[in-house]
Protein backbone atom coordinates (compact mmCIF):
# COMPACT_ATOMS: atom_id res chain seq x y z
CA UNK A 1 0.00 0.00 0.00
CA UNK A 2 1.23 3.46 -0.82
CA UNK A 3 1.25 6.16 1.80
CA UNK A 4 -1.83 8.35 1.85
CA UNK A 5 -1.35 10.84 -0.97
CA UNK A 6 -3.57 13.30 0.90
CA UNK A 7 -0.92 13.77 3.60
CA UNK A 8 -0.05 17.43 3.95
CA UNK A 9 3.62 17.93 3.03
CA UNK A 10 5.85 20.68 4.32
CA UNK A 11 5.37 24.04 2.66
CA UNK A 12 7.28 24.13 -0.58
CA UNK A 13 9.53 26.93 -1.79
CA UNK A 14 7.11 27.39 -4.68
CA UNK A 15 3.58 28.27 -3.63
CA UNK A 16 0.42 26.67 -4.91
CA UNK A 17 -0.14 29.38 -7.53
CA UNK A 18 3.32 28.85 -9.00
CA UNK A 19 2.63 25.13 -9.34
CA UNK A 20 -0.73 25.64 -11.06
CA UNK A 21 -0.72 24.54 -14.70
CA UNK A 22 -3.14 26.77 -16.64
CA UNK A 23 -2.46 25.15 -20.01
CA UNK A 24 -3.22 21.63 -18.78
CA UNK A 25 -6.46 22.91 -17.26
CA UNK A 26 -7.36 24.63 -20.56
CA UNK A 27 -6.56 21.80 -22.99
CA UNK A 28 -9.51 19.61 -24.09
CA UNK A 29 -9.05 15.94 -23.22
CA UNK A 30 -9.21 13.57 -26.18
CA UNK A 31 -9.38 9.85 -26.81
CA UNK A 32 -6.57 7.65 -25.59
CA UNK A 33 -3.83 7.13 -28.17
CA UNK A 34 -3.62 3.51 -29.30
CA UNK A 35 -0.18 3.82 -30.89
CA UNK A 36 2.98 5.83 -30.25
CA UNK A 37 2.20 7.92 -33.34
CA UNK A 38 -1.18 9.35 -34.26
CA UNK A 39 -1.90 10.00 -37.94
CA UNK A 40 -4.73 12.32 -38.94
CA UNK A 41 -5.74 14.81 -41.61
CA UNK A 42 -5.87 18.60 -41.69
CA UNK A 43 -8.01 20.34 -44.30
CA UNK A 44 -8.45 23.92 -45.50
CA UNK A 45 -11.23 25.73 -47.33
CA UNK A 46 -10.76 27.11 -50.82
CA UNK A 47 -10.56 30.89 -51.19
CA UNK A 48 -13.78 32.50 -52.41
CA UNK A 49 -14.19 32.50 -56.19
CA UNK A 50 -16.58 33.89 -58.75
CA UNK A 51 -19.39 31.37 -58.92
CA UNK A 52 -22.12 31.94 -61.49
CA UNK A 53 -23.24 29.00 -63.62
CA UNK A 54 -25.02 29.31 -66.95
CA UNK A 55 -28.44 27.68 -67.15
CA UNK A 56 -28.60 24.58 -69.32
CA UNK A 57 -24.84 23.88 -69.18
CA UNK A 58 -23.54 20.63 -67.67
CA UNK A 59 -21.64 21.07 -64.42
CA UNK A 60 -17.99 20.09 -64.91
CA UNK A 61 -14.59 20.77 -63.32
CA UNK A 62 -15.25 18.48 -60.39
CA UNK A 63 -12.79 18.91 -57.51
CA UNK A 64 -11.40 16.02 -55.51
CA UNK A 65 -12.78 15.73 -51.98
CA UNK A 66 -9.27 15.45 -50.56
CA UNK A 67 -7.48 18.04 -52.68
CA UNK A 68 -6.54 20.27 -49.73
CA UNK A 69 -6.04 17.60 -47.09
CA UNK A 70 -2.58 16.98 -45.69
CA UNK A 71 -1.36 14.32 -43.28
CA UNK A 72 -0.49 15.33 -39.73
CA UNK A 73 1.30 13.36 -37.06
CA UNK A 74 1.64 13.68 -33.28
CA UNK A 75 3.71 11.55 -30.89
CA UNK A 76 3.37 10.36 -27.33
CA UNK A 77 5.67 11.21 -24.45
CA UNK A 78 6.53 8.77 -21.66
CA UNK A 79 7.19 10.66 -18.41
CA UNK A 80 8.27 9.25 -15.06
CA UNK A 81 9.04 10.26 -11.49
CA UNK A 82 10.71 8.26 -8.71
CA UNK A 83 10.68 8.66 -4.93
CA UNK A 84 12.66 6.88 -2.24
CA UNK A 85 13.27 7.09 1.50
CA UNK A 86 15.29 5.00 3.93
CA UNK A 87 13.48 2.68 6.35
CA UNK A 88 14.51 4.53 9.49
CA UNK A 89 13.51 7.90 8.05
CA UNK A 90 10.13 6.55 6.98
CA UNK A 91 9.33 4.59 10.15
CA UNK A 92 11.03 6.66 12.86
CA UNK A 93 11.69 10.06 11.39
CA UNK A 94 9.45 13.05 11.98
CA UNK A 95 11.18 15.84 10.10
CA UNK A 96 9.55 19.13 11.07
CA UNK A 97 6.17 17.47 11.44
CA UNK A 98 6.29 15.30 8.29
CA UNK A 99 5.31 11.89 9.61
CA UNK A 100 5.18 10.20 6.19
CA UNK A 101 8.22 11.13 4.10
CA UNK A 102 7.38 8.87 1.18
CA UNK A 103 3.81 10.14 1.02
CA UNK A 104 4.98 13.74 1.15
CA UNK A 105 7.48 13.16 -1.64
CA UNK A 106 4.88 11.44 -3.81
CA UNK A 107 2.48 14.36 -3.38
CA UNK A 108 5.23 16.82 -4.27
CA UNK A 109 6.48 14.93 -7.31
CA UNK A 110 2.96 14.46 -8.67
CA UNK A 111 2.66 18.24 -8.91
CA UNK A 112 6.14 18.45 -10.39
CA UNK A 113 5.17 15.93 -13.06
CA UNK A 114 2.32 18.17 -14.22
CA UNK A 115 4.76 21.08 -14.34
CA UNK A 116 7.16 18.99 -16.46
CA UNK A 117 4.33 18.25 -18.87
CA UNK A 118 3.22 21.87 -19.11
CA UNK A 119 6.81 23.02 -19.68
CA UNK A 120 7.22 20.50 -22.51
CA UNK A 121 3.98 21.66 -24.14
CA UNK A 122 4.93 25.34 -23.92
CA UNK A 123 8.58 24.94 -24.98
CA UNK A 124 10.21 24.71 -28.39
CA UNK A 125 10.46 20.94 -28.04
CA UNK A 126 10.60 18.97 -31.27
CA UNK A 127 8.97 15.56 -31.43
CA UNK A 128 11.32 12.60 -31.13
CA UNK A 129 10.74 8.99 -32.15
CA UNK A 130 11.83 6.87 -29.23
CA UNK A 131 14.42 4.12 -29.45
CA UNK A 132 14.07 1.39 -26.84
CA UNK A 133 16.86 1.53 -24.29
CA UNK A 134 18.30 4.76 -25.73
CA UNK A 135 15.90 7.62 -26.44
CA UNK A 136 12.47 8.47 -25.10
CA UNK A 137 9.53 9.55 -27.23
CA UNK A 138 8.80 13.28 -27.13
CA UNK A 139 5.67 15.09 -28.16
CA UNK A 140 5.99 18.35 -30.11
CA UNK A 141 5.66 21.57 -28.11
CA UNK A 142 3.27 24.34 -29.11
CA UNK A 143 5.97 26.83 -30.26
CA UNK A 144 7.28 24.24 -32.72
CA UNK A 145 3.81 23.52 -34.04
CA UNK A 146 3.41 27.23 -34.83
CA UNK A 147 6.23 27.59 -37.35
CA UNK A 148 6.28 29.18 -40.79
CA UNK A 149 9.17 26.89 -41.81
CA UNK A 150 9.37 23.10 -41.87
CA UNK A 151 10.08 21.24 -38.65
CA UNK A 152 13.10 18.93 -38.49
CA UNK A 153 11.01 15.84 -37.62
CA UNK A 154 7.72 14.98 -39.32
CA UNK A 155 7.35 18.51 -40.77
CA UNK A 156 3.91 20.05 -41.08
CA UNK A 157 2.91 20.42 -44.71
CA UNK A 158 3.33 23.98 -45.97
CA UNK A 159 -0.42 24.13 -46.65
CA UNK A 160 -1.11 23.76 -42.92
CA UNK A 161 1.53 26.16 -41.60
CA UNK A 162 0.59 29.64 -40.37
CA UNK A 163 1.29 32.63 -42.64
CA UNK A 164 4.26 34.87 -41.88
CA UNK A 165 2.07 37.65 -40.45
CA UNK A 166 0.81 35.32 -37.69
CA UNK A 167 4.31 35.03 -36.21
CA UNK A 168 6.41 37.95 -34.94
CA UNK A 169 9.98 37.93 -33.64
CA UNK A 170 10.21 41.69 -33.08
CA UNK A 171 12.35 42.58 -30.07
CA UNK A 172 10.24 43.21 -26.98
CA UNK A 173 11.71 46.71 -26.62
CA UNK A 174 9.91 47.61 -29.85
CA UNK A 175 6.68 45.80 -29.09
CA UNK A 176 3.59 47.88 -29.80
CA UNK A 177 -0.12 47.22 -29.68
CA UNK A 178 -0.15 47.21 -33.48
CA UNK A 179 2.16 44.17 -33.53
CA UNK A 180 -0.35 42.22 -31.44
CA UNK A 181 -3.17 43.50 -33.67
CA UNK A 182 -1.26 42.38 -36.77
CA UNK A 183 -0.97 38.87 -35.35
CA UNK A 184 -4.66 38.83 -34.43
CA UNK A 185 -5.70 40.18 -37.84
CA UNK A 186 -3.65 37.51 -39.61
CA UNK A 187 -5.20 34.80 -37.42
CA UNK A 188 -8.73 36.03 -38.10
CA UNK A 189 -8.04 36.38 -41.84
CA UNK A 190 -6.65 32.85 -42.00
CA UNK A 191 -9.50 31.33 -40.01
CA UNK A 192 -12.04 33.70 -41.60
CA UNK A 193 -13.71 34.20 -38.27
CA UNK A 194 -13.32 36.22 -35.10
CA UNK A 195 -13.34 33.22 -32.79
CA UNK A 196 -11.94 33.92 -29.33
CA UNK A 197 -8.20 33.39 -28.99
CA UNK A 198 -6.48 32.42 -25.74
CA UNK A 199 -2.99 33.88 -25.34
CA UNK A 200 -0.56 32.20 -22.95
CA UNK A 201 1.91 34.98 -22.25
CA UNK A 202 5.06 35.38 -20.22
CA UNK A 203 4.82 37.65 -17.16
CA UNK A 204 6.67 40.60 -18.68
CA UNK A 205 4.63 40.47 -21.88
CA UNK A 206 1.51 40.59 -19.70
CA UNK A 207 2.85 43.75 -18.05
CA UNK A 208 3.33 45.33 -21.48
CA UNK A 209 -0.24 44.39 -22.43
CA UNK A 210 -1.51 46.03 -19.24
CA UNK A 211 0.19 49.24 -20.41
CA UNK A 212 -1.39 49.33 -23.89
CA UNK A 213 -3.94 52.05 -22.90
CA UNK A 214 -1.05 54.38 -22.07
CA UNK A 215 0.49 54.37 -25.56
CA UNK A 216 -0.53 54.90 -29.16
CA UNK A 217 -1.07 51.55 -30.92
CA UNK A 218 1.77 52.29 -33.34
CA UNK A 219 4.38 53.18 -30.72
CA UNK A 220 6.47 51.08 -28.38
CA UNK A 221 5.89 51.29 -24.65
CA UNK A 222 8.45 54.03 -24.06
CA UNK A 223 6.67 57.38 -24.18
CA UNK A 224 3.24 58.07 -22.74
CA UNK A 225 1.31 59.56 -25.65
CA UNK A 226 -1.94 57.70 -25.30
CA UNK A 227 -4.54 57.68 -22.56
CA UNK A 228 -4.66 56.17 -19.13
CA UNK A 229 -7.78 54.24 -18.16
CA UNK A 230 -7.87 53.75 -14.43
CA UNK A 231 -10.56 51.84 -12.62
CA UNK A 232 -10.81 52.63 -8.94
CA UNK A 233 -13.38 50.57 -7.05
CA UNK A 234 -13.49 51.48 -3.39
CA UNK A 235 -9.92 50.93 -2.28
CA UNK A 236 -9.02 48.63 -5.21
CA UNK A 237 -6.93 50.00 -8.07
CA UNK A 238 -7.23 47.91 -11.25
CA UNK A 239 -4.29 47.88 -13.69
CA UNK A 240 -5.03 44.59 -15.39
CA UNK A 241 -6.06 43.69 -18.92
CA UNK A 242 -7.17 40.07 -19.03
CA UNK A 243 -9.44 40.44 -22.08
CA UNK A 244 -8.75 42.45 -25.20
CA UNK A 245 -11.64 43.16 -27.58
CA UNK A 246 -10.80 44.01 -31.18
CA UNK A 247 -12.33 44.00 -34.64
CA UNK A 248 -10.55 40.70 -35.22
CA UNK A 249 -11.86 38.93 -32.17
CA UNK A 250 -11.29 38.61 -28.45
CA UNK A 251 -8.02 37.67 -26.77
CA UNK A 252 -8.13 36.17 -23.29
CA UNK A 253 -4.70 36.63 -21.71
CA UNK A 254 -3.38 34.03 -19.28
CA UNK A 255 -0.02 34.44 -17.55
CA UNK A 256 2.26 31.46 -18.08
CA UNK A 257 5.42 30.91 -16.07
CA UNK A 258 6.35 27.93 -18.25
CA UNK A 259 6.54 29.52 -21.71
CA UNK A 260 9.76 28.28 -23.32
CA UNK A 261 10.79 26.89 -19.93
CA UNK A 262 13.09 24.26 -21.43
CA UNK A 263 16.37 25.51 -22.85
CA UNK A 264 15.33 28.94 -24.15
CA UNK A 265 16.48 32.53 -23.71
CA UNK A 266 15.19 34.73 -20.92
CA UNK A 267 13.46 36.92 -23.51
CA UNK A 268 11.34 33.98 -24.65
CA UNK A 269 10.59 32.82 -21.11
CA UNK A 270 9.33 36.22 -19.99
CA UNK A 271 8.07 38.04 -23.12
CA UNK A 272 6.67 35.36 -25.44
CA UNK A 273 3.03 34.84 -26.34
CA UNK A 274 1.19 31.87 -27.87
CA UNK A 275 -2.17 32.73 -29.49
CA UNK A 276 -4.34 29.61 -29.59
CA UNK A 277 -7.83 28.40 -30.49
CA UNK A 278 -9.00 25.85 -27.96
CA UNK A 279 -10.64 23.59 -30.55
CA UNK A 280 -7.31 23.14 -32.36
CA UNK A 281 -5.53 21.44 -29.45
CA UNK A 282 -5.97 18.27 -27.44
CA UNK A 283 -4.29 16.43 -24.60
CA UNK A 284 -4.66 12.66 -24.76
CA UNK A 285 -3.75 10.20 -22.00
CA UNK A 286 -2.30 6.81 -22.79
CA UNK A 287 -1.81 6.18 -19.08
CA UNK A 288 -2.67 8.77 -16.48
CA UNK A 289 -0.09 9.32 -13.70
CA UNK A 290 0.00 6.23 -11.52
CA UNK A 291 2.32 5.53 -8.59
CA UNK A 292 3.56 1.97 -7.98
CA UNK A 293 5.49 0.97 -4.88
CA UNK A 294 8.44 -1.34 -5.49
CA UNK A 295 8.74 -4.56 -3.49
CA UNK A 296 10.50 -3.97 -0.20
CA UNK A 297 13.99 -5.47 -0.19
CA UNK A 298 15.23 -3.96 3.05
CA UNK A 299 16.86 -0.65 3.86
CA UNK A 300 14.66 1.69 1.87
CA UNK A 301 11.21 2.15 0.39
CA UNK A 302 10.81 3.21 -3.22
CA UNK A 303 7.98 4.10 -5.58
CA UNK A 304 7.78 5.31 -9.17
CA UNK A 305 5.20 7.06 -11.30
CA UNK A 306 4.52 6.61 -15.02
CA UNK A 307 2.46 8.73 -17.39
CA UNK A 308 2.02 8.40 -21.15
CA UNK A 309 0.45 11.38 -22.87
CA UNK A 310 0.23 13.18 -26.20
CA UNK A 311 -0.27 16.78 -27.31
CA UNK A 312 -2.13 17.00 -30.61
CA UNK A 313 -2.55 20.06 -32.80
CA UNK A 314 -5.34 19.49 -35.32
CA UNK A 315 -4.00 22.31 -37.48
CA UNK A 316 -1.60 25.17 -36.63
CA UNK A 317 -2.57 27.19 -39.72
CA UNK A 318 -4.71 29.75 -37.85
CA UNK A 319 -2.59 29.90 -34.66
CA UNK A 320 -0.14 32.68 -33.83
CA UNK A 321 3.03 33.37 -31.89
CA UNK A 322 5.07 36.26 -30.52
CA UNK A 323 8.63 35.01 -29.95
CA UNK A 324 11.05 37.94 -29.53
CA UNK A 325 14.66 37.33 -30.46
CA UNK A 326 15.71 39.75 -27.71
CA UNK A 327 15.25 43.34 -26.66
Amino acid sequence: MLANSAVRPTKLAAGANELAQPLLAWLPIGKNPVQAERLYQADTYETPEENAHADGVTVTNMKSAGRNRVQMRSLIQYSTKAAGVTKLTQDYGNQAGVSDELGAEIAKQTKELSRDMEAACLSAQECVVGVSGTTGYKTRGIPNWIQTSAQSQYPVDSAARPPADSVSTTGYGSLSEDIVLNILESIAKTKRSSQTVTAFVGPKLKRLVNNFPMFLPSTAATTNNGSVVNSLRGNVYDRIIDRYNSDFGIIDFIISYNNYALGATDALKTHSGLFLHQDMWELAWGDKPNWVQKPYEGGKMEAFCEAIWMLTCWSPKAEGKYAPTGA
